[in-house]
């Protein structure tokens, strides 16, 4: 059922030990939102753990400076977390999207909530809280501290700052309204640094990823008098200017910024040979069911999914899936 703020507000008081998780390929709203909780829940008297499937990536360790994220690549067992009576889902609904926390949350099943922004979702739970109005994970954790009436302290304003400031691109994409400028000055005012935060964001290129991104660009096609652009990363760009699996990410974003585009795609290879595909648009294009139909979700202006390969055919199928649906989005407006 999806959860009203009463209930979910009753299933945090009830709880005494509590388990935080998030998407692999964790984003600053994942941590952010996961950090955020915690501390939102440790100042009711909860005790509370982070793990995720995956180390928090060397570039966003910033976000985490007491260490409290946990993870099952490194030293946490899954028969570690049997004592915990409430396990939070984070910011994603997708079974695929927890990796090896997955198998937790479904050994513990009758434990889980989810609390999310995305359209998409699979059969995590029987209990949601979801807003897909919400800019963002973090700004519902906000809403919910302040349900909750837990001061905001630096600790915990600086990562849901984070979170918010990820998702809203820097407080540009369509999602932001006046109440995510006004949660941002109540966060700010609480200690969150969004010059410090700005930097780590968006300041931290390497020369690998700008020479990534410079050939990112330069592949990139065209099609729909310039409406359409679609690029590709393969693994040997990655590995011939050294760059590292996290300068891959918002290079979608990026192609999306030329000038006259409507709708972008990019086809990513991981090192498996899987394929990461993510689709955004300015609005009208509805990227969420275009990643549903290949398995994935998201947000009608930004969304993803992992498809098999071979590449090439992967590609040619992610092609032909934008060219039908931008044609049908342009019938359906003539």
């Amino acid at each position: 059922m999806r959860l009203d703020w009463s209930t979910l507000l009753e299933v945090l008081r009830g709880c005494s030990k509590v388990v935080l998780t998030s998407h692999v390929r964790p984003d600053c709203d994942a941590l952010g939102s996961e950090l955020g909780m915690a501390g939102i829940l440790e100042a009711i008297g909860k005790h509370v753990r982070i793990v995720n499937a995956q180390a928090t990536p060397a570039s966003l360790k910033w976000i985490d400076p007491r260490g409290k994220i946990e993870s099952l690549a490194e030293k946490v067992r899954p028969a570690d977390l049997a004592d915990r009576d409430l396990f939070i889902v984070l910011d994603t609904s997708a079974w695929a999207q927890l990796g090896a926390m997955g198998d937790v949350a479904k050994s513990m099943r009758d434990r889980v909530l989810v609390i999310d922004h995305h359209v998409s979702e699979d059969d995590l739970s029987d209990r949601w809280f979801k807003d897909t109005a919400a800019e963002a994970t973090a700004r519902i954790v906000y809403e919910i501290g302040l349900r909750l009436r837990v001061p905001l302290t630096e600790s915990i304003a600086t990562p849901l700052y984070a979170g918010l400031s990820t998702d809203t691109g820097g407080f540009r994409f369509p999602s932001v309204s006046g109440e995510s400028f006004r949660i941002a000055g109540r966060l700010v005012d609480a200690g969150a640094n969004p010059t410090a935060i700005y930097r780590e964001l968006f300041e931290q290129d390497t020369l690998a990823r700008l020479h990534l991104v410079g050939r990112t660009i330069a592949g990139a096609v065209t099609s729909h008098d310039g409406k359409v652009i679609i690029s590709t990363v393969r693994q040997h760009d990655i590995k011939e200017v050294k760059a590292q699996p996290a300068d891959t990410e918002d290079l979608v974003n990026l192609t999306l910024s030329v000038k006259g585009t409507e709708v972008a795609a990019i086809l990513i290879e991981q090192p498996d040979g899987r394929i990461k595909v993510s689709f955004r648009s300015r609005g009208r294009l509805d990227c969420n069911a275009l990643a549903a139909r290949f398995g994935g979700g998201g947000h009608k202006a930004a969304a993803g999914t992992i498809i098999d390969g071979p590449f090439d055919p992967a590609h040619e199928r992610v092609v032909a899936a934008v060219d039908e649906a931008w044609l049908a989005q342009q019938a359906a407006v003539a």
